[in-house]
């Protein structure tokens, strides 16, 4: 299987107090799992598990977006000096958390086939160096059990400027929980004057054992607040109101992966909008709630299929979202249009690579947005490509839709997180 592995190399391009990062991409582990074989066995585990934590996940808060289905990465650094960090990107989450120099995790093969099949520079991002070789062949295992030792983890004895909180935290996702404490800090971007003082931040203590299949430290949330564990700010606002943006935005830009992957993930932009990447005109829409980056989808339609309910639907833009989700009789409905086959056992949809399939188009605050089959259709390895959609279930409090990572791979989102909109600005041409 080719890996798809992107050094992190966060080079700021700094013009008065807009910077811009490069974001990281690597296929989630699902897409990971289908490449290798091993997705059907992946999901049978993944679905026993899921009945053992049903009742758990019934009383719990529990994230929308499992830590397994993320792809897209930054660098950040907490501390005084520097302790650097690979964190998921969420806009559908509001904590930052890492894990702590104390974290006992799940029982799991510490490096993980990921470590030990990455090349070792790129592996030294990702990983611990003592899961890195220089040579395939010759990649280590680690002596212990504990999944949070491949992990970088933050030593709070090691920072000048570190402060205890004395709150504790527990987050269930649908594959194991994340337990810990909250502690005060610096936060940065890595190797940039991105910076916030006194940031209330994560320290896990306990992860579940899945953690321990994906490389990445922890997560860094970009939702609003009143999202947060503790409603704790999430690092975004703390530096809009720090005073350290020029404009209250953040951008994210997302590169076409498509049949072939690439390795350049996208760029992420803060204090202003990305003019490299993305059209100059935005179309503002309003939010819905202050909690995920929420609006009214008024409809979408593809070839013969439209559907315009009556009062739209509430969807929500997610980084970590690696597909869209949405109503199963619309994922059904699209499927079939595009020539997409639900294969039993694996939970995914699959299409030939060289389709070609209408655009799939959505009507939001009165206008239409064309996404086109290079933002959805997207490489599983050998064989056939996956249809980026998948049926979501959720109620209640959570949106009908997650506009995921394919729709910003058509149309650049700026994130105005002191007017409570959402900008949407087409991708440029390259």
């Amino acid at each position: 299987m080719k890996m798809f592995v992107v050094l992190l190399a966060l080079l700021a391009v700094v013009s008065a107090e807009v910077h811009q990062f490069n974001i990281g991409y690597r296929p989630n582990l699902r897409q990971r799992m289908n490449a290798e074989g091993k997705l059907a066995e992946y999901e049978k585990e993944r679905n026993e598990l899921l009945a053992k934590n049903s009742l758990q996940l019934a009383s719990s808060s529990s994230p929308i977006i499992d830590y397994e289905d993320m792809a897209y990465m930054v660098q950040i650094s907490m501390g005084t000096p520097a302790q650097n960090f690979v964190l998921f990107i969420d806009s559908g989450s509001s904590n930052l958390w890492v894990p702590d120099i104390t974290c006992a995790g799940g029982k799991d093969a510490t490096c993980g086939s990921y470590c030990k099949s990455t090349p070792y520079d790129a592996c030294l991002t990702f990983c611990q160096e003592e899961c890195c070789t220089k040579t395939v062949a010759g990649a280590q295992v680690l002596s212990t059990t504990d999944a949070c030792q491949s992990k970088h983890r933050f030593n709070s004895t090691q920072s000048s400027t570190y402060v205890t909180n004395g709150q504790k935290f527990d987050m269930t996702y649908n594959t194991g929980e994340v337990k810990g404490f909250f502690g005060v800090d610096t936060f940065c971007f890595t190797n940039t004057s991105v910076c916030a003082t006194g940031q209330v931040f994560g320290q896990a203590t306990t992860i579940g054992e899945a953690f321990g299949k994906q490389p990445e430290d922890g997560i860094i949330g970009l939702g609003w607040p009143a999202l947060a564990v503790n409603q704790q700010i999430p690092p975004l606002f703390n530096l809009m109101n720090q005073g350290k943006l020029d404009q209250p935005y953040f951008v994210v830009y997302l590169a076409q992966i498509g049949p072939t992957s690439q390795i350049n993930g996208g760029a992420f932009t803060v204090g202003g909008l990305d003019t490299t990447h993305c059209e100059s005109n935005v179309d503002w829409v309003p939010l819905t709630t202050n909690t995920f980056w929420q609006f009214k989808l008024s409809g979408v339609s593809s070839g013969s299929f439209s559907q315009t309910p009556t009062s739209g639907w509430q969807a929500a833009a997610d980084t970590a979202a690696s597909f869209i989700g949405a109503p199963k009789s619309v994922v059904t409905s699209l499927a079939k249009v595009v020539g997409a086959t639900y294969v039993p056992g694996t939970g995914a949809f699959f299409i030939d690579c060289d389709a070609v399939v209408p655009d799939i188009v959505f009507t939001i605050n009165g206008k239409t947005y064309n996404m086109p089959s290079t933002s959805f259709v997207v490489s599983a390895g050998p064989g056939p490509c996956m249809f980026a959609f998948y049926e979501l279930t959720a109620g209640g409090f959570y949106p009908a839709w997650m506009l995921g990572p394919p729709f910003m791979r058509a149309y650049c989102h700026v994130h105005d997180m002191q007017n409570a909109r959402l900008g949407l600005s087409k991708v440029l041409s390259h």
